[in-house]
């Protein structure tokens, strides 16, 4: 045999075992080298992650290991900071609600990945007084930081669609869809907003969409135009039986008469948060019919906290399982659904296809368990 040879042969059990292993690792390095080279953009979707515990720490350290250099987008969708947004100055939770959304951009932001904030209910007070001082107040620490590629979308409590260009043929817009059910003061003309009613939002978008043609749009917000959620009026066994862990996780006390009016009662009083609502139904009914002829929109959101694949009118995205866990079912137009915690990444493939990828943890393993394609289609 050759002697420039020998470094590379494999004799003995042992030698055999090692080198085996050793071509292994050198294929699947070589097959994640191509993958990644397929990817042109990658966009991850992290929701409701606004309360700092174990699983949320071991969510956003997978989310973070998945980015891809001078290619991922981060988009937390929402409810960033629990239980009722960020603390007002001198207030006694102002250092605790800052840690929590340092959480968050902390271990994106070492790795390189540009991140925006999209604003959710429970960071408005919980569609509270105080709601518009602390979705300010959070825009202000985030600026604080004085870094570029951190950013709360859309700003000061405005309800101003913002335009994301992710290169050439993908888009992220993204809206405060809680402005729309906000119930108390938002904004005023002397605020710095472009927009101040709803059809100037309404507007802007229909320009976005128009300027963009061609191209997949992502419309990012926190409340989701499909569910089988709690949101969405679907409710599992045990919120029939044990009502109280709505409150408290740890409340298992069987109240299975009682527990049965918790939902009926929220069907008929509705919650502005829920999609029957009319406030909810009229956003939905708005936005949708700004979109609703392009097949290459996307709808991405977060508020159930699940993990969701939804087709029906359009195709929604559901990623809310960034802290908490709730349940969620397959619907009749269900492509998956999830109740475990986790994240999306969605991909701008080489063919210009979209792939949406779903992660969740099982055993304390952040493994992937859906995929699916979205092809380009030329709009007639």
């Amino acid at each position: 045999m050759d002697t420039s040879l020998k470094s590379m042969s494999c004799t003995g059990h042992s030698i055999i075992a090692g080198c085996l292993a050793g071509i292994l690792i050198w294929v699947a390095s070589v097959t994640f080298s191509f993958g990644q080279d397929s990817i042109h953009r990658r966009v991850i979707l992290v929701g409701d992650a606004g309360e700092i515990n174990p699983k949320q720490h071991q969510a956003l350290n997978d989310a973070a290991a998945s980015i891809i250099a001078g290619k991922t987008t981060v988009m937390f969708l929402g409810d960033n900071i629990y239980p009722r947004g960020m603390g007002l100055p001198g207030s006694e939770e102002q250092a605790a609600t800052q840690q929590i959304l340092r959480s968050q951009f902390s271990p994106m932001r070492a790795m390189g990945a540009p991140v925006y904030f999209v604003p959710g209910n429970h960071d408005w007070d919980k569609s509270g007084r105080n709601g518009l001082a602390k979705i300010r107040q959070m825009g202000h620490f985030l600026q604080d930081q004085h870094d570029p590629g951190l950013a709360m979308v859309p700003a000061n409590g405005c309800p101003d669609p913002v335009e994301i260009s992710l290169g050439d043929s993908l888009v992220v817009i993204a809206y405060d869809s809680e402005w729309w059910l906000f119930p108390y003061e938002k904004s005023d003309s002397a605020d710095g907003c472009g927009c101040h009613t709803r059809e100037e939002v309404l507007s802007r978008m229909q320009e976005m969409k128009t300027r963009n043609a061609g191209k997949f749009l992502l419309l990012a917000s926190h409340h989701p135009f499909q569910s089988y959620g709690t949101h969405g009026g679907k409710y599992s066994l045990k919120d029939h039986i044990f009502p109280l862990t709505a409150l408290k996780k740890w409340l298992f006390i069987p109240l299975p008469v009682i527990g049965s009016l918790y939902p009926a009662l929220r069907t008929i009083f509705r919650n502005a948060e829920d999609l029957g609502h009319p406030l909810y139904k009229d956003m939905i009914s708005r936005i949708g019919a700004v979109f609703q002829d392009d097949s290459n929109v996307v709808f991405v959101a977060g508020h159930e906290h699940g993990l969701q694949l939804i087709r029906d009118k359009r195709l929604q995205v559901v990623s809310g399982s960034g802290s908490k866990h709730s349940y969620a079912k397959m619907g009749k137009h269900s492509l998956f659904s999830d109740t475990r915690q986790g994240f999306v990444t969605i991909d701008l493939l080489a063919d210009n296809e979209l792939a949406i990828t779903y992660h969740a943890l099982s055993k304390q393993v952040m493994g992937t368990v859906f995929s699916f394609r979205l092809p380009w289609k030329a709009l007639k």
